[in-house]
């Protein structure tokens, strides 16, 4: 497993998002967690209705509360499955953009 840093605060472990940031040999990657609490206030309204909707990017692990154990064991999961690497995106500053 690859060292990582969780970037944000777990201020609120049922109602927040927070990025991870993975240090790859190649370069840094990110991804995001996030519960569902969070997302019911936030979201695009579906035209017509009061739902809302959430485009299910690869990069957005939703779990249904966040803490430092379950973001280690979902990663180490992700990086045993040869998955963690589809499930991120490279930072910016390491794709010469």
């Amino acid at each position: 497993m690859f060292q990582y840093t969780i970037d944000d605060p777990i201020e609120l472990p049922l109602q927040t998002s927070v990025e991870v940031t993975i240090s790859f040999p190649t370069g840094k990657r990110w991804l995001f967690f996030v519960t569902p609490e969070l997302l019911s206030r936030v979201g695009d309204v579906v035209e017509g209705g009061t739902a809302k909707v959430h485009l299910g990017e690869l990069h957005m692990i939703v779990v249904s509360e966040i803490s430092a154990p379950i973001i280690d064991s979902v990663l180490r999961e992700l990086h045993r499955a040869g998955e963690l690497e589809r499930r991120t995106l490279a930072l910016s500053m390491d794709s010469g953009t």
